[in-house]
């Protein structure tokens, strides 16, 4: 790495924050604290990842982790601010995703036919290729954008439906170039294009691993965009077409040609990150990359204070909410790891719906003084959120939190459904708002005590079930002379209520042996026994006498607990 990675992220942000001190007609109040909030809520996550994380990464490995952070970030924030033009000036762009795919295949697909023998032979295609293969693809970029202006301002599609018809076929007609064009001039048909040239590949800095390149871009990228929504009268019309199309049109405002410009920014920008991936990554894939990154795009332009009503947001602001976003994810997977990225789409799901309600209710709700959950339809949100908390927290709290409380999945998402339903019953009372704080602080600390109550109670809990379990079974759990724990299972054990206890019976804090003697426990309830025991290993003797276990299973369960004694 040529220069640090740390300064390479305080860039970034200093860029965003710099951009808040200069500004004379840009954020607003509201825009202001919005943008702090996001900075405080960044490195509050920062530190309960760094918290959570076992390894510790964002200290051990803190130059490999901020590299890929910034990496991850500079790309999201290309898509994100194109986005975030479209929607201030009150339309949506679906098709950023699809357009990166298209204009990464396009680019490769210009360096095949300028250059054939050098693409497959992953040989250099020369700096005239690579320009005249990048320029090419802007300008397509910019002909995206044109023809989705078009379709809105002409045909008079809502954008909606006009990015939407690109979003599904440009893809299709980017596989379908890719295919013909392999086939005509590398003479096979292919659904990828590798491309090996190193200079090109350097562009993303994926040879050497520096992410300055896209840092400097990035902030290139956003001064250029605050300039223009701030500093100029255009900027000052894309404003005015997202708050009031038709007001903005009869005060004369040439609202196509804003529209026009507002797209062609935001197709523009997706061109960019297409060749920048396939700088990445070597390889254009049309059926795989940049699949949901629309979504991605917008999400981070909404949490970043855009409003999809139009006519609000910032640069600062979408800059912030990309690298939250990206902040949120990334700290999910090094918490959870293995199978983090299942739950990145739940992630941006709850992270925009909660952007765009905090942002918008805490206005209106100060100036129509309605109540949030009125009504019955009020109660059936109120039952929706409770249910949604709790689901969240038994598939992602409980993974957040392994190996740090005892609680299981059950135990964490009846705590978290409970103060939710309490936190939202409290916001739909009618009670003031001074009542309200006060009621509010007191479930924050009741909430806190009751989750460190039940964790601690629960392997308390855990135990007499097990006892429980055992006695209801004709046996019972006894310690011995030396202080280990017996568990003794009577005669009416089944293999079902043996992995009931064994499920609990880690709660023990030394389990020495078992006694299964006269029972009907099979060879699936010494696998159980082996699994349960793998790791403590504290299991010394079991007692199977007179039980249905077999000869095979004795072996199988001494080969995965050596020096366990087996009786008879």
């Amino acid at each position: 790495m040529d220069l640090p990675v740390v300064a390479s992220l305080v860039v970034m942000i200093l860029a965003s924050v710099g951009i808040i001190g200069l500004r004379r007609f840009a954020a607003s109040t509201n825009a202001e604290r919005h943008q702090l909030g996001l900075i405080a809520a960044i490195f509050f996550v920062f530190f309960c990842t760094t918290l959570l994380d076992e390894h510790h990464n964002y200290v051990t490995r803190w130059d490999v982790s901020l590299v890929d952070l910034l990496r991850q970030t500079t790309m999201l924030s290309l898509i994100a601010l194109g986005a975030a033009v479209v929607i201030i000036a009150g339309g949506i762009d679906l098709s950023a995703g699809s357009v990166i795919a298209f204009s990464a295949s396009i680019c490769a697909t210009f360096m095949v036919l300028l250059a054939p023998e050098a693409v497959n032979q992953s040989l250099p295609v020369g700096a005239g290729v690579i320009v005249a293969s990048i320029v090419g693809t802007l300008i397509i970029g910019i002909l995206i954008g044109s023809l989705h202006a078009w379709l809105i301002t002409e045909v008079g599609l809502p954008p909606f439906v006009a990015t939407l018809g690109t979003l599904v076929g440009l893809r299709s007609l980017s596989r379908a170039i890719v295919e013909n064009v392999t086939q005509a001039m590398l003479g096979g048909a292919r659904t990828q294009i590798n491309i090996a040239d190193k200079s090109f590949r350097e562009l993303s800095g994926a040879i050497s691993g520096t992410v300055w390149n896209l840092t400097i871009l990035v902030v290139i990228v956003s001064v250029i965009l605050w300039l223009l929504l701030s500093k100029t009268i255009t900027g000052r019309h894309l404003y005015a077409l997202g708050g009031n199309e038709q007001a903005a049109r009869l005060s004369g405002i040439q609202t196509n040609r804003m529209k026009w410009l507002a797209y062609c920014i935001s197709s523009f920008l997706s061109s960019v990150a297409g060749i920048l991936y396939v700088s990445q990554l070597s390889v254009a894939d049309p059926q795989t990359l940049a699949r949901g990154y629309e979504l991605n795009a917008i999400a981070a332009s909404v949490v970043g204070g855009c409003s999809l009503q139009g006519g609000l947001g910032t640069i600062p602001g979408t800059l912030l909410g990309a690298l939250f976003l990206r902040v949120v994810i990334d700290g999910v997977s090094k918490i959870i790891k293995t199978g983090a990225d299942v739950y990145e789409g739940l992630i941006v799901g709850v992270l925009v719906v909660f952007a765009v309600t905090f942002t918008k209710t805490s206005e209106a709700m100060s100036s129509t003084r309605r109540k949030l959950f009125s009504g019955p339809l009020g109660w059936v949100t109120i039952v929706n959120l409770t249910l949604l908390a709790g689901v969240m927290m038994a598939l992602l709290g409980a993974k957040l939190l392994r190996g740090r409380v005892h609680m299981d999945a059950a135990w964490l998402a009846s705590i978290a459904a409970a103060a939710t339903l309490l936190l939202l019953l409290i916001l739909r009372s009618e009670a003031a708002q001074l009542t309200k704080r006060n009621w509010g602080i007191t479930w924050a600390v009741a909430t806190i005590a009751t989750a460190i109550g039940a964790d601690m109670n629960y392997p308390q809990f855990q135990r007499g079930a097990a006892v429980a379990i055992a006695r209801k079974a004709g046996g019972a759990v006894t310690q011995n002379d030396d202080g280990g724990i017996v568990v003794d299972l009577g005669s009416r054990c089944t293999d079902a209520s043996l992995k009931r206890l064994l499920q609990r019976v880690r709660y023990f804090p030394n389990v020495t042996e078992l006694r299964l003697n006269n029972t009907v426990i099979t060879d699936s309830g010494l696998d159980a026994i082996g699994k349960a025991f793998q790791e403590a290993k504290s299991l010394k003797r079991l007692d199977v006498t007179g039980s249905k276990v077999s000869e095979i299973g004795i072996v199988k369960l001494k080969r995965t607990l050596t020096g366990l004694e087996v009786l008879p």
